[in-house]
């Protein structure tokens, strides 16, 4: 469409060029041929006539002058054709017809003169002074026709040429104007065909970084929509795919929680947003009590079925927002986002008491040990915060040993 909107306003002004050059070179061709048709036969009847006046003196002194009537005759004919010449309005007609009406005036005395010189009778000079004062008469309104034609002819030429320019400046005025707009489709034209494009690249590059939700913007029926389109598909297929191979990379295959890459990569997000927004995060590291001697009494199903048990048991205890995950074989981490330290062990003391309550009741199920750890207090980054953990931790399994153990009733 853009192409068509290209081509045929130049088609069109160059079909209109042609035919305006073509017009004003008719109208040039005819006004030269109009200038010869009328001021042509004019000059040579003016030339006719001064010949009759030389003849008609001539006669006066008696002089024979053969060739008068071919003369005559030339006269007549040109006469004939300048009034058979299809004058405009600019052009002086009446100034012909009137010379035309002193010639015939004066042609038959001026015959009578050239018959008295080939008679040799009386001269007859009152028809001597008409013929020539007739002559001269039509000598001299010929003479003004000729002029003003002249005259008319040059202003009609003249605004021709005037034409001629004014059309020829609206001619370059119609070509500016249509390059001006065919250079504003062509910047159009290019810029619809590279922003597309420049969409899928920048599109590609963040789907290359990594970066998931990228989509390149679908718009318009052709074949950079239809890319754009398959873009679009096989980044929805390939954030699929990721995130499939990420929960299987992270997810804990027997209990279905955070493995421990899963839960280390959360602590970090969390210790980021800890920063940003300024509010406390908290870590519980858990580890269970008892649970070698249900692997090696009940056998390794039991001790199966009791880590799925504690991991439900542990994630119903947790808050929505709370992360859990498998750190190891029988430990397990909680992260708390927005828990002091207070919190923190409250929540580890309900979830010490709910489980140490199933255990004392059901010999496969194992009983746990919670250690808490605080940023900022415990530090500010992932290590600081795992060994803080890991140390409370430490020192709740002592407690437990040695039979010191704070236990809260289950809420």
């Amino acid at each position: 469409m853009i192409v068509a909107l290209l081509l045929l306003p130049m088609a069109g002004l160059s079909i209109v060029s042609v035919i305006v050059l073509n017009r004003q070179e008719i109208a040039f061709r005819d006004a030269v041929e109009e200038s010869v048709h009328t001021l042509l036969p004019l000059s040579t009847l003016e030339h006719y006539l001064e010949r009759t006046l030389v003849i008609e003196l001539a006669a006066e002194s008696h002089e024979s002058m053969p060739g008068f009537a071919a003369l005559t005759q030339s006269i007549d004919s040109n006469f004939a054709i300048v009034e058979e010449t299809h004058f405009r309005s600019d052009l002086p007609t009446d100034e012909v017809a009137t010379a035309h009406r002193a010639w015939l005036a004066a042609r038959p005395v001026v015959e009578r003169l050239v018959e008295q010189v080939h008679s040799y009778g009386p001269p007859d000079r009152t028809g001597e002074s008409l013929a020539r004062k007739e002559l001269e008469e039509t000598i001299g309104h010929v003479a003004h026709a000729r002029q003003q034609m002249a005259r008319a002819v040059e202003a009609r030429y003249e605004r021709a040429i005037r034409e001629r320019h004014r059309q020829l400046e609206w001619l370059l005025w119609g070509w500016v104007v249509t390059l001006t707009v065919a250079s504003v489709l062509v910047a159009f034209l290019l810029k619809s065909l590279l922003r597309p494009i420049d969409d899928l690249a920048r599109a590609a590059h963040a789907l290359g970084t990594g970066a998931r939700g990228v989509r390149a913007e679908v718009t318009g029926h052709d074949e950079l929509t239809a890319l754009a389109e398959r873009f679009n598909e096989m980044a929805a297929y390939w954030e699929s795919t990721q995130g499939s191979l990420l929960n299987q990379a992270n997810a804990d295959q027997l209990t279905g929680l955070l493995n421990r890459r899963g839960i280390q990569a959360a602590l970090d997000v969390e210790l980021v947003d800890h920063v940003n927004a300024h509010q406390p995060l908290a870590v519980l590291m858990m580890d269970l009590d008892g649970f070698k001697p249900i692997n090696d009494r009940y056998g390794h199903g039991a001790g199966d079925r009791a880590l799925v048990w504690v991991s439900s048991k542990l994630t119903a205890l947790l808050r929505e927002n709370d992360r859990l995950g498998r750190y190891g074989g029988d430990e397990f981490l909680a992260i708390l986002p927005g828990s002091n330290k207070e919190h923190a062990q409250q929540v580890a003391d309900r979830m010490t008491a709910a489980i140490a309550e199933a255990s004392s009741q059901e010999p496969t199920l194992p009983s746990i040990s919670i250690g808490v750890a605080t940023s900022p207090e415990d530090g500010q980054s992932a290590r600081a915060l795992l060994d803080a953990a890991d140390g409370a931790l430490y020192v709740a399994k002592r407690k437990r040993a040695t039979g010191v153990v704070r236990v809260l009733p289950n809420r």
